[in-house]
């Protein structure tokens, strides 16, 4: 289910942070309470608001819960911002989900990452090599178009949690995704109805990547939106993402 009208403007696509985790999800700072991310979305001018808490395999965290008690707790809050309550799904391995599928489907907003490989339960290629995470990526993601849980990749192909890769690896796994490859994977996303994160961390940090991915996807006709994956409420705010955006994909 697509949650934002298909776009390529900077500024429209940074109207939105589809990638925030609050409270319940261990890494976030203490201030990502409810009530104080959505004033900040409100001092930052966002438009959409989604919280995607971590549910990743054998975390124990309630996902199904916390989304209750977040739903119940928004409730009570005035906004004009539209927020979503969803949550950073695993895709841990061909085929394997964190989550029940009545979860996913209950969610506003179901996210997957498919690329926390620095988690023990997660799946990896028998070839280790950048070339090989670059094929078991295709792998995963392929599987996860057949069904209809996605609403979103969050951080496509990110090379950051390769811990066991150095930094001319981590770029190589991106390098060894042809224009076909992300082509063809582009275009199954699009007709699951699932968009594709502009993972600010990432987009900004692999800019040759990032040009061909936007331009890719712009030419196969993708629903984008943008995530900083904020964990305190200063990262929730999506300031000179829009010009930093076009410095990237236009030069």
């Amino acid at each position: 289910m697509f949650i934002l009208e298909r776009t390529y403007d900077y500024n429209a696509l940074a109207r939105h942070n589809v990638h925030t985790h609050s409270v319940f999800s261990k890494c976030a700072k203490p201030e990502m309470t409810l009530e104080a991310m959505i004033l900040q979305a409100e001092r930052c001018g966002l438009k959409t608001l989604a919280i995607t808490d971590h549910s990743d395999p054998g975390d124990e965290i309630d996902t199904y819960g916390n989304f209750l008690l977040l739903k119940e707790r928004l409730k009570g809050i005035k906004t004009d911002v539209r927020v979503l309550i969803g949550a950073e799904l695993s895709v841990y391995g061909t085929g394997r989900y964190a989550e029940p599928y009545a979860v996913d489907k209950a969610l506003d907003f179901a996210s997957y990452s498919h690329v926390h490989y620095h988690l023990d339960a997660w799946e990896h290629p028998e070839d280790r090599s950048p070339a090989g995470y670059a094929a078991h990526n295709l792998a995963v993601l392929g599987a996860l178009f057949r069904t209809d849980r996605a609403d979103n990749i969050a951080h496509p192909f990110s090379p950051n949690k390769m811990k066991f890769f150095n930094e001319a690896e981590k770029a190589a796994t991106l390098d060894a995704l042809s224009d076909n490859d992300l082509g063809d994977i582009l275009e199954k996303g699009e007709r699951a109805g699932c968009s594709w994160e502009i993972h600010t961390p990432t987009f900004f940090r692999y800019p040759a990547f990032s040009r061909r991915f936007f331009l890719l996807g712009k030419e196969v006709g993708v629903h984008f939106c943008v995530g900083t994956d904020a964990h305190t409420l200063a990262a929730l705010s999506t300031a000179g993402i829009a010009e930093r955006m076009k410095a990237v994909v236009e030069g």
